[in-house]
């Protein structure tokens, strides 16, 4: 009996609470936390600093956390002293494999075509043709070389450093070199992948 005169209560108080009419006051806001604090948001003007620029750049030096890059081979192709680093410092498996062939699809087919012989559908409608990764020359190369071509450019290829991030770059280095041994496959690599030749 007591527990229904408290329910009658409570939905009374609840009702009671309703004004049945918008108020003109604030609402009770019970946890402001940090939503009304003193603070400049982008592009506001701040007038203790010189040129009246509210949004600042970075200290010189500062790295932002996370974004220490400081693994040279990982993350730009080279060893301490500047040369390429002869294999890709990551582990090659078939799902990487895959991420690097959805990638150079995406990314390096319209120049290099989908075999990486330098006859992708850009270069039919007259771009320069790119080398193809099947000449002694690439072939020949480290593969922080081809990582560097991905990363800073090389001739009429601009870089994709800031639309392809580092594992992928590597990704698509390692499927590179997947396609290059593809169209060179000798009898005895049919032989271990049990295929015969001419399927």
């Amino acid at each position: 009996m007591r527990f229904k005169h408290t329910s009658f209560l409570i939905v009374g108080l609840i009702l009671a609470g309703c004004q049945g009419m918008p108020s003109e006051k604030p609402p009770i806001h019970i946890n402001p936390n940090m939503d009304w604090q003193p603070k400049f948001k982008a592009q506001d003007m701040n007038t203790f600093f010189e040129d009246n620029r509210g949004m600042r750049t970075p200290v010189e030096g500062t790295v932002a956390r996370g974004l220490l890059n400081a693994d040279a081979a990982y993350h730009q192709g080279v060893t301490e002293s500047g040369a390429y680093v002869a294999k890709a410092p990551v582990e090659l498996t078939r799902a990487f494999l895959y991420r690097g062939k959805e990638r150079f699809e995406i990314y390096c087919q319209p120049c290099h075509g989908a075999t990486g012989a330098g006859d992708g559908i850009v270069v039919r409608s007259g771009l320069v043709p790119p080398p193809s990764f099947h000449d002694a020359v690439v072939k020949d190369m480290p593969d922080g070389q081809i990582y560097s071509a991905i990363y800073n450019g090389v001739r009429t290829m601009s870089s994709y450093r800031h639309q392809i991030p580092v594992e992928d770059r590597w990704a698509i280095v390692a499927y590179i070199r997947a396609l290059q041994r593809s169209q060179s496959a000798t009898a005895a690599d049919l032989q271990t992948l049990n295929l015969a030749a001419g399927n």
